[in-house]
Parts: C-alpha cells; structure tokens; sequence
C-alpha cells in the first residue's frame, strides 16, 4: 500500500477549519482499525490583506513487514478575501525525499506549477476551472448545509496534491450527540462521496457549526480509518504498531507451479461492497458473473490495441522521463537492442538489477528518486521501468494490483499487492514486472495510470474487499 496515497486521500477529505482571526488550529488523532498510527493537523489563518491560508498536514508511521515507514504530507490554499484562489502547495515526504508542488496565480485562474523533486524541478501551467473550490471555498460552500439551507451540496474541490478537480458531494443528516477522544459533542452528521475518477470513496464525517471536523470515518483497503479530534497532547502521543501489508495479503486457493503461471489462468474473484471492476489489460480480460468477476490471464499472448493517451508517452512528477539521469539509464538500459521488444526486455533486466536495496521502508517514490538512490519495492521498479521506457520512445503505464508468490513471510501461497509496468509493443499493452522474476498469469490487474500514487491507490484501495475464489487453467 502506497502511504504516500493514503496520506493524499485523507488530506482531501474535510478540508473545513472553524472561523476564527488570526490562526485557528484543529488536532486529530489517525486511528487505522482502532489502532493510533499517526496525527492530523489542520489550520486557518486570515492574513493581514484579509486573504485567508487553510493547511492540512498529516504524519503517519505504519509498518510493512516489520520495517517502520514515517510519512508526512501537507496540502495548503490561499484565497483573496472575496474568495479568489492565489497560490497552493504540496508537500509530501517519505524515506527523506520530498516531492513539492508551489503553484502561484499568474492571470484569471492560470496558475504557474512548479514541481520540485529529487534533483528535479519542472514548470508546468494549470488552468483551473471556473466551478473549483479551493479550501476556503469549499468551508464556505458546505456550510449552508450547515445553517439547514440544502441537506445536499455539491462542489468541484481542487486538490493541490493531484494537481486536478475532485466532484464532492456532501449530505447533511442532522444532529447527534458523539463520543470524542476526551470528551463528547453535539455534532452535524455528514455523508461525503468523493467521486474518483476509478470510482467513489465514502466518508461518514461530525463537523460543529464552522464545519470543523470532529470526527471523521471511511473504510481504506478493508481497515476502518477514524480521524478524532483531540488536543495536541493527545494527537501527537505515541503511535501503535500495526503492519498494514499484511492486512491486505490474500489467500490463494492452491499452489500455483512455475508452470501454471507461465500459461494462462482462469480466475474467480469477489469485490465485496462496491461496483469497481478490475482492469482490463492486454492479458487480462474481465467477465461478470453471479459469484463476481471471471478472470483470464494470458501471459504469452496480448491482445492488440492501438490506443495510447497521451500521459502514457510523457515525462510526470513521478515519472521524469525527459530527466538527463533517466535519459542515460535509457541509453545504457537499451543499447545495442533492435526493436522495442528488446528494449523492454533489456530494460526489465536492466531495472532488476539496478535496484540493489530491495526494501519495504520506502513507501513510493519518484522515477527519479529510484534512479538515485536505487531503493525500493514493486512501486520503485514499476515506476523507473516505466520512465526508462518512455525515455527510449516507448509508451508505458503503471499496473496495480496483486501477484501470486509462494511464500510471503510466515505465510505460504499468497497474492501479494504488487505493482508492474506495462508497455505498448507490437501494438499492444504487454506486462513487465523487474520486482519479480518477471510478468506472469498470477498478476492480477486492478487499476493502471500513468504511476501518480492517487491512480495507484485505486487499485490498493480494493484489496481489503476482494477474494480469490478459485483458479485452474485456462483453454
């Protein structure tokens, strides 16, 4: 699970503060299945030309396999006094790398983005819809619900992280006296829908009458997340150990040989509580059907298809394609190679071996963060394979999901979440995986995008609520 998308997620989800002169400041404590593994800080500060700054920081500390895993994100706007957007900034960190977004109005809602990363900083220029909310916005917008003005608000709600516009709709539900970390409340009982584009993610919120969140609660990769508001002793007192990797290993039916995996395989999965289908791949195609979804894998053979946006042929934040380093590791990665099939194949080598610290302790980095530090986990290959692909001319995409391994620490035939890349060869979407020993029919597809970790979480955010039913082979 990316860490670095979870942050993002609960960042966006109640970005309301109280009213208040100078800086007000909310403290929550972050539960994950009861257990405390981090805080949540927000705040409003009116400035002194009336325009108004509303931050949201988060610090988690989660385990994966026993490696501890700090992350700190924070997501801030600043609005005119009449409500006019000026500047944002994004911040996220892990493993002592920072990715940083500073955007800044130039004319009308055109906003200069500057993007700086490991040894990496790009320009880029947004135009902000006419209908986006930045934070304060938003607060001003929701709180009709509050006043009993509409029991249903919708608002387009900008989230500086993503660098994109969010629908969200909230329903207000009424009053209801609520339990807190330290004491309790009368508080408004909401219902937020934050409409992906992967699919819908529900929250169940208290907020007071500033529209201040109190008390916030959502369902993420089969764990249930609370957010408490609390004093700061309380929000930042010690964290518990959870290891939040293997709450979302699944089980396999069976053993799976070597052989079985390099033919294709016939899978029944079950997604409980939502309508998210599975991706279709160029190995991976989709059936519905009374027990859930019917799944062919077909690692030898993809089907063709000539589509390929545009996001998958261009350098990202996360994906520095046109970087010099990345450019280089390209030319070495590949050089001598005849066609693109060779390319990959010696790209996917090349990758496997490159990345000699083989850790969990990394979260989710940049292609270029991987280039130069050369540590990392299925995330790190994926996303450095995919920029050394794009480098040499070659459109790749990031594929999130689960792989087959036959053993995951104490436990024995196992789907794993994974990530892999994928490029367009032969007019076709083919799968490579440098983490692994390579791409086969035990990788199951749930989600693919251009490698940003909110695309990613929409495959990891299914993984809590899915099973492997059964497998055999395929005709």
């Amino acid at each position: 699970m990316s860490l670095r998308a979870c942050c993002l997620l609960l960042c966006l989800l109640l970005p309301g503060l109280a009213c208040a002169a100078d800086v007000q400041r909310t403290w929550r404590a972050v539960l994950f299945d009861g257990r405390k593994v981090g805080h949540a800080l927000s705040e409003r500060e009116v400035l002194a030309d009336g325009a108004v700054r509303i931050a949201e920081i988060m610090d988690l500390q989660i385990q994966r396999e026993g490696v501890s895993i700090a992350m700190r994100s924070l997501e801030q706007t600043v609005e005119s006094a009449d409500g006019e957007p000026l500047s944002f900034r994004a911040e996220i960190r892990t493993a002592g790398q920072t990715l940083r977004y500073l955007g800044e109005r130039r004319k009308g809602r055109r906003f200069e983005v500057r993007i700086e990363g490991v040894g990496d900083a790009r320009k880029q220029t947004l135009q902000l819809p006419a209908r986006a909310l930045f934070f304060e916005g938003q607060r001003r917008a929701l709180l009709a619900g509050v006043r009993g003005e509409s029991r249903l608000i919708a608002i387009d709600a900008f989230v500086p992280s993503q660098l994109a516009v969010v629908p969200l709709e909230t329903s207000f539900k009424g009053r209801r006296r609520v339990e807190l970390m330290q004491d309790e409340a009368e508080l408004i009982e909401i219902e937020q829908l934050v409409r992906y584009p992967d699919g819908p993610m529900q929250v169940h919120a208290f907020v007071d009458e500033t529209f201040d969140a109190r008390r916030i609660r959502m369902d993420l990769a089969g764990m249930q997340v609370e957010l408490l508001a609390c004093d700061e002793a309380c929000a930042r007192g010690p964290n518990q150990a959870l290891d939040f990797l293997d709450r979302l290993v699944i089980d396999s039916p069976r053993a799976l040989s070597p052989e079985e995996l390099r033919a294709p395989l016939r899978l029944v999965i079950r997604i409980d509580d939502t309508d998210a289908r599975p991706a279709e791949t160029g190995h991976q195609n989709i059936r519905s059907t009374s027990d859930g979804y019917e799944l062919t894998i077909d690692p030898r053979r993809a089907r063709a298809d000539a589509a390929v946006p545009s996001l998958y042929r261009e350098a990202s934040a996360w994906v520095q394609s046109d970087s010099v380093l990345l450019r280089d590791l390209a030319h070495r990665a590949t050089e001598g190679a005849q066609d693109d099939r060779e390319r990959m194949q010696r790209a996917e080598a090349f990758v496997r071996s490159y990345v000699f610290g083989k850790n969990l302790s990394v979260g989710y980095a940049s292609a270029l963060e991987v280039a130069t530090t050369r540590q990392g986990d299925c995330t790190e290959h994926a996303l450095l394979l995919a920029a050394i692909a794009r480098a040499s001319g070659i459109p790749a995409r990031v594929a999130t999901g689960l792989a087959y391994v036959p053993r995951f620490g104490e436990r024995e035939h196992v789907f794993v979440p994974h990530a892999w890349t994928e490029a367009h060869v032969d007019g076709r979407w083919q799968g490579y995986d440098a983490a692994l020993s390579g791409f086969d029919a035990g990788h199951i597809a749930l989600a693919v995008g251009d490698g940003d970790p909110v695309r990613y979480f929409a495959g990891v955010a299914l993984l809590g609520r899915l099973q492997v039913l059964a497998v055999e082979a395929a005709p």
